[in-house]
């Protein structure tokens, strides 16, 4: 599968410290391989979104979208947990 980040996650994406785009990058990798990789990283399904999904690596969301027919991963928000990421 092919992983492309959309206009918001690019630009979070290159605001991330090296330490932290590492690790996403570690990320993106696995998803080439296994969209849903529940057994590897903390993964849980966006409720209400046809094929949306979460991942949680350190205080940073990753949210993507599957479109397996095409064989696409999109990362469309990357985003550092604060108080009100989930309100």
């Amino acid at each position: 599968m092919i992983v492309f980040l959309g206009n918001k996650a690019k630009k979070a994406y290159e605001h991330l410290d090296a330490k932290t785009k590492a690790k996403i990058y570690s990320l993106f990798e696995v998803l080439s391989t296994n969209p849903w990789p529940a057994r590897v990283f903390d993964m849980s399904k966006i409720h209400g979104i046809n094929d949306c999904f979460r991942i949680r690596i350190g205080d940073y969301r990753i949210y993507y979208r599957v479109n397996a027919g095409r064989g696409e991963i999109e990362v469309y928000n990357i985003e550092r947990k604060s108080e009100t990421t989930y309100n």
